[in-house]
C-alpha cells in the first residue's frame, strides 16, 4: 500500500470528516486517504428541490437535450469512458496506451482515489440525477443500477479536470487547450442527459482538491515523474 501524506489542512479536514460519519478508507487505496478531501464539508450543497436554482439547472440540461449535434452526442457518448486517453486528441496520436504503460497504471490509480473522493460527496449530497427529477430528459447513456441518487458531485467531470490538470504539469505547452478538453469532458456529461452544470463545478472543484492532495504525496510525485518522462519522450518533447 502507498503511504498517506497529510498536509496541516488535511488533517483538520480528517476531523471535520469524522465529524460528518464518512466511511473508512479502503485497503486499496493508491495515494489518497478519502477521508482527506471531504467534500460533504468542502462543496457547499446544490440547489434545493422546487428551488429556482435547481429549475435553472434543469433548464440548462434540457436546452442541451434540444441543441446537441449528432458530433456532440458521438463524443458525449465516448467521454462517458474514463481514460486519460480521451486527451489524445490535444496531445497527438502517439498519446495512447500502447507504450505508456507507466502513464497507464498512474490515472488508473489516481481515477480509483478520485472515484472514492467524489462517492463520499455523492453519499453525502445523494442528489437526484436530472432524468429523476424530470422525465423529459432523456439520457444518451445507459443508466447504472442504484445511481439515481449520485449527482452531485460528477465523478466525470471530476476526472476529467483532474486529468487536465496533471496532463498540464506533463506538457505545459498544451496548458491551455487541455484545460478546454477539461472542461469539455466534464460538459458532456450534461450533453449525455445525467448531470447537471452544477454538477460539473462541483466536480471541477474536487478535481482541484485531489490534484493538490496528490502533488503532496512523495509516492505519487515519483510516479508521476515516471510518467511525464515517458509522455514527454512519447511525444517527442525533450
Amino acid at each position: 500500500m502507498k503511504r498517506f501524506t497529510y498536509l496541516p489542512l488535511a488533517a483538520s479536514l480528517l476531523v471535520a470528516a469524522s465529524a460528518a460519519s464518512y466511511a473508512a478508507p479502503s485497503a486499496e487505496a493508491s495515494y489518497l486517504d478519502a477521508r482527506q478531501i471531504p467534500l460533504g464539508v468542502l462543496l457547499a450543497p446544490p440547489a434545493a428541490d422546487g428551488s429556482e436554482r435547481q429549475q435553472a439547472d434543469l433548464d440548462a440540461v434540457l436546452n442541451a437535450q434540444r441543441s446537441r449535434t449528432p458530433e456532440q452526442v458521438a463524443r458525449a457518448k465516448a467521454d462517458a469512458t474514463k481514460s486519460v486517453f480521451r486527451f489524445a486528441d490535444v496531445l497527438g496520436p502517439d498519446f495512447k496506451e500502447a507504450g505508456l504503460p507507466k502513464t497507464t497504471a498512474l490515472f488508473e490509480a489516481v481515477d480509483h482515489d478520485a472515484e472514492r473522493v467524489a462517492k463520499g460527496g455523492k453519499h453525502v449530497f445523494s442528489r437526484a440525477r436530472p432524468f429523476i427529477a424530470s422525465r423529459d430528459v432523456q439520457p444518451i447513456v445507459p443508466k447504472r443500477p442504484g445511481d439515481d441518487y449520485n449527482s452531485y458531485p460528477s465523478g466525470h467531470a471530476t476526472f476529467g479536470y483532474l486529468c487536465a490538470i496533471l496532463l498540464a504539469q506533463m506538457v505545459p505547452e498544451k496548458r491551455d487547450a487541455l484545460f478546454a478538453r477539461g472542461r469539455e469532458f466534464g460538459m458532456n456529461r450534461v450533453v449525455d442527459g445525467v448531470h447537471y452544470p452544477s454538477d460539473v463545478e462541483a466536480g471541477r472543484i474536487d478535481g482541484t482538491l485531489v490534484a493538490a492532495a496528490l502533488m503532496a504525496n512523495p509516492d505519487f510525485q515519483r510516479d508521476f515523474a515516471d510518467a511525464k518522462a515517458e509522455v514527454r519522450a512519447a511525444l517527442k518533447l525533450d
